[in-house]
């Protein structure tokens, strides 16, 4: 098995606890292993491109916790501005969110990523991507879950 994972970071390093396409960071993680052991490594953290310097969202200032405004939802053309999140993830098997908005949702389907909803009670992404490795259903025979440092 060898795919990669995408988990929303905060400003802290911590899960991002609203929509991942407001998230500060990307850390995007490489999964590898075998039937009985299992190593996960944080390959890089990457900026999120809708992020200014001074760290604003250039999108909606308005948005909402679960998405972007009514306002901005009624522009026909807005759906398109989430594309730029595959920037970021793209090539990636799973994101791991706390809660997406629809038009998220359906970016990341259409890049043939699936998103993984994580409590909100998880901060850490270690145990994220744990939680999410153990939840598989491909890998229910698995033994071991190693962090492979760099």
């Amino acid at each position: 098995m060898k795919m990669t994972i995408a988990v929303p970071l905060d400003t802290d390093l911590n899960v991002y606890t609203l929509n991942p396409w407001t998230a500060p960071l990307f850390a995007i993680y490489l999964i590898e292993g075998n039937d009985d052991n299992v190593t996960y490594q944080c390959l890089e953290q990457k900026k999120n491109p809708w992020i200014e310097e001074e760290e604003s969202i250039l999108c909606d200032p308005m948005m909402c916790e679960d998405g972007c405004s009514d306002i901005v939802k009624a522009d026909l053309n807005h759906p398109a501005d989430h594309y730029i999140i595959l920037e970021v993830v793209n090539g990636c098997t799973y994101l791991i969110a706390k809660t997406c908005c629809r038009n998220v949702e359906k970016v990341l389907e259409n890049g043939g990523i699936e998103i993984y909803l994580l409590p909100p009670i998880i901060k850490d992404p270690d145990l994220a991507i744990k939680r999410l490795l153990v939840n598989l259903k491909f890998t229910n025979s698995i033994l071991n879950i190693h962090k492979r440092l760099k």
